[in-house]
C-alpha cells in the first residue's frame, strides 16, 4: 500500500483500513479453511499479517508527516488495534515474534546467551485457535470504526 503523492491523510487512512480488512479476511479464510496447521505455519501466517499491517502503518505515518508537518501524529487504528489484540496472545506485533518473557535474573540471561539456548527467554507461540480469535477480533474492531482516523 503506497500512498499517492497528493493523497490526504484521511483518504490514506480509509484505504489502509480497507486493505487491512482485506488482508485479515484473506488470512482468516486460510486459518479457518485449513484442517490442521502446525505452530510454525501459524506463526508464519501471523508474521506475514503483521508485516503487511506494519507497512500500512509506516505508509500512514509518512503520509501524516507529509500532510501535517510538525504536528503530533494521531494513533493509527491499523497499528494500535492489532498490537492490543496480539499482545493478549503473547505476540509482539512490532518485533513480529512471540513476546520475550520477563527475565528477572541477569545471570540466567547471560548464561542463556553463552549456552546458545535462548528458547527459555521466549513465550510459547500462540495456537492456531488463539491466532484465529485474535485476528477475528482485530477484523471486527477495524470494521466497526466509523471514521478513518478515530481510535476506540
Amino acid at each position: 500500500m503506497v500512498a499517492a503523492p497528493q493523497e490526504s491523510f484521511e483518504a490514506a487512512s480509509v484505504r489502509a483500513r480497507k486493505s487491512a480488512l482485506e488482508v485479515l479476511r484473506t488470512q482468516l479464510d486460510v486459518l479457518r479453511g485449513t484442517a490442521v496447521m502446525t505452530t510454525s505455519d501459524t506463526a508464519d501466517l501471523l508474521r506475514d499479517v503483521c508485516e503487511e499491517l506494519n507497512e500500512m502503518a509506516t505508509d500512514l505515518t509518512q503520509t501524516w508527516k507529509r500532510t501535517h508537518p510538525g504536528q503530533p501524529q494521531p494513533p493509527l487504528p491499523v497499528e494500535i488495534i492489532p498490537a492490543e489484540e496480539l499482545d493478549k496472545i503473547g505476540w509482539d506485533s512490532h518485533a513480529n515474534r512471540v513476546r520475550m518473557k520477563n527475565v528477572y535474573c541477569t545471570l540466567f540471561s547471560l548464561w542463556s546467551l553463552l549456552d546458545g539456548d535462548q528458547s527459555g527467554m521466549y513465550a510459547k507461540p500462540p495456537s492456531t485457535e488463539q491466532v484465529t480469535k485474535a485476528l477475528a477480533t482485530v477484523e471486527a474492531r477495524l470494521a466497526g470504526l466509523d471514521t478513518p482516523d478515530c481510535v476506540e
